[in-house]
């Protein structure tokens, strides 16, 4: 609204138009003003900011909740396939040797036998 308007309104209401009035009626719109946005500055300040710096804290804990425990888990599933693993390699060689010795028994013996010593030679313990 222009100063003319605000006169024209003032006067058509029976109020004088006088200088003084209108300069008192201006500014108590911009105190008001001024207390809301210092009100609004206080509440964001005091309440919303924190709030927001502890919500982010929150996610940054959960993430690392959620991290340790993607690791743990990995961790363990890799214990236990190397477990696997290992018993799974062992259990091939020894099922390997097992079937040699058992379709070549004889050979695998005479493998198996030490080759005389020096004093199994001189004793005659061949």
């Amino acid at each position: 609204m222009s100063c003319s308007a605000q006169r024209i309104q003032n006067h058509s209401v029976g109020q004088p138009a006088t200088g003084d009035s209108y300069r008192k009626i201006q500014k108590a719109p911009s105190v008001l003003q001024l207390a809301g946005c210092v009100t609004l500055g206080l509440f964001f300040a005091g309440i919303v900011v924190p709030s927001f710096l502890r919500s982010g804290m929150a996610t940054n804990h959960a993430l690392a909740v959620g991290s340790l425990r993607a690791l743990t888990i990995g961790r363990i599933t890799l214990l236990f396939t190397l477990q696997n693993l290992a018993s799974a390699l062992l259990g091939g060689l020894f099922g390997a040797l097992i079937a040699v010795a058992i379709e070549f028994p004889g050979t695998l013996a005479k493998a198996s036998r030490l080759p005389p010593t020096n004093i199994d030679v001189i004793s005659g313990h061949e």
